[in-house]
């Protein structure tokens, strides 16, 4: 019988690595790193190979501190996962640039829908996932027995990609994430979060300021650079400098290149010769100068990378600080969502004069986007519940057994468990 150990992401957000042993062969179902404190899952190297869902660090972050000896994922994932372990390299010095250089040698990529056999007894087919571009959810079928691992998924479209496959094929077994997996996550519409990003930005705009919004550099920053071009482009928003910083320049220019695997929408806008992210300017010394502009930059936890050296703007109420997603505890990003008055990003001290708002843009769907996706699905005879904080794994896992009538686990992190 085929068992399933959970090495990370159950009961917290921190990293992702789900172990398949069919006592015929063992894979990796992600293999993430903790993005607060680095950590990485103990796992053995000698597995057959690694499935990595999406190139996010707490999905595939700590593959290059082992020596795998395949990696699957699909076309776009692998050049972000280079971004990915580059910018990690350079903010933490984990590994080596041999490490990444020989993950990537390792790699080998497939679109969606396509079927390949990984080991003697487990074939391979990737579906989109919806939250960023290349992220898949990874079905296997392991000697007639299917199971799907949903990644993260987002269940709605946005300006960047098409909403998360449904039509799949008959599952056995459901993986699937609960990041927003309590009925008190139901976030506001995008429309309703893009006009709270833009009256915001306007505001401070209008009052001669700067606008900071540190973002993750793979999906988040094309969405949030996206709606701000909308807007200035439309005219509902001044047009300011539009500087940008880190790697999410890199990874931008990846997305273009994937024109085929992004909102049709957007595709065709890039094919009738529209620049759909604006002219974006390098951020230079012009960002500390008296006009008003708009600066993003990574990292999006605002713990690290170019954005740190911005916070100095803070110390004048006319800027502002807009943060777009989850904050971790521990983090600079969580001090200044809190309202810390002082922050110390270098060596001395800043007054947190400026404001600061939070307008969360999650590329996770929401509750009601999770249970709309488990009642489109084929119906599984068993699920298990995942990536979410303990009370939003556990409140899920309720909900999937009410609303499915089917056997639903919240397994903690070390849980080994027959699939």
């Amino acid at each position: 019988m085929a068992i399933v150990r959970f090495h990370g992401g159950c009961h917290q957000i921190g990293m992702s690595c789900i172990e398949i042993d069919t006592k015929k062969s063992k894979i990796l179902l992600d293999c993430g790193m903790d993005p607060t404190n680095n950590a990485i899952p103990k796992v053995d190297e000698n597995v057959d190979a690694v499935v990595v869902s999406h190139a996010h660090l707490d999905h595939c972050g700590a593959i290059p501190f082992y020596k795998f000896r395949k990696i699957y994922c699909t076309t776009p994932t692998a050049d972000l996962m280079y971004i990915t372990w580059k910018d990690t390299l350079n903010l933490s010095k984990s590994y080596k640039e041999e490490d990444i250089q020989r993950s990537l040698n390792n790699t080998e990529v497939l679109n969606y829908r396509e079927e390949r056999q990984i080991t003697e007894d487990i074939t391979l087919k990737f579906y989109n996932a919806g939250h960023i571009l290349g992220s898949a959810s990874i079905c296997l079928d392991i000697d007639g027995k299917k199971i799907l691992y949903t990644g993260d998924i987002n269940e709605t479209p946005t300006r960047t990609l098409l909403p998360a496959d449904k039509d799949i094929d008959e599952i056995d077994v459901l993986i699937i994430e609960s990041t927003y997996g309590s009925p008190l996550d139901i976030k506001p519409s995008r429309k309703t979060l893009e006009k709270q990003l833009i009256d915001e930005i306007a505001e401070t705009i209008e009052n001669g300021g700067k606008v900071i919004i540190p973002v993750f550099a793979i999906g988040r920053a094309q969405e949030i650079l996206l709606i701000i071009n909308n807007y200035i482009r439309s005219g509902k928003l001044k047009d300011v400098p539009v500087y940008v910083d880190g790697s999410l320049i890199h990874a931008t220019g990846i997305y273009m290149s994937y024109l085929d695997w992004l909102n049709p929408k957007l595709k065709n806008m890039v094919e009738n010769r529209i620049n759909p992210f604006g002219e974006l300017k390098k951020a230079d010394n012009g960002v500390f100068n008296k006009e008003p502009c708009i600066i993003v930059s990574t990292s999006g936890m605002v713990q690290g990378g170019p954005v740190l050296q911005y916070l100095s703007l803070l110390k004048s109420p006319k800027n502002k600080l807009i943060l777009t997603g989850y904050q971790a505890e521990g983090t600079l990003g969580r001090a200044l969502e809190e309202g810390v008055e002082e922050i110390t990003p270098f060596k001395n001290k800043i007054p947190v004069r400026g404001k600061v708002v939070k307008i969360e843009f999650s590329a996770h769907g929401d509750y009601n986007s999770l249970v709309r996706y488990i009642k489109k699905i084929p119906t599984p005879k068993k699920a298990f519940v995942v990536h979410g904080e303990r009370y939003q794994a556990l409140s899920f896992a309720m909900t999937i057994w009410k609303s499915l009538k089917i056997p639903t686990f919240a397994p903690v992190n070390g849980s080994i468990l027959p699939l």
